[in-house]
């Protein structure tokens, strides 16, 4: 619910829209997830750091700049290794590795 929020996507919208503006937003995310590597997580602020955070799914309210580079870093590792006729899949994990890092840490 949180992550369509983010990525603007209404249930009221037709089902070719919303796949439409799912795969343009995940591969827009894919894009910026290299241009990140590129300058590296070190030169990010710690609001930087966050935002970059929630948009990929993961609510960082709580989180420190530690772990939020931390997590990163494994989106960072996945994202970047995958294709762009992959997209599907890194819809998915942005909702599994959100999800599975908030109960690790609870």
């Amino acid at each position: 619910k949180a992550l369509s929020q983010v990525l603007f996507l209404t249930p009221h919208l037709p089902s070719f829209f919303l796949r439409h503006r799912l795969r343009s937003h995940v591969l827009e995310i894919r894009h910026l997830d290299r241009a990140m590597l590129r300058l590296g997580l070190g030169q990010l602020s710690e609001e930087e750091l966050k935002a970059a955070c929630y948009l990929r799914g993961l609510n960082s309210t709580h989180l420190g700049m530690s772990e939020c580079r931390a997590w990163l870093e494994q989106w960072l590792g996945l994202s970047c290794k995958l294709q762009a006729s992959e997209a599907s899949l890194l819809a998915n994990s942005m909702v599994l590795l959100s999800l599975n890092y908030l109960r690790a840490k609870e």
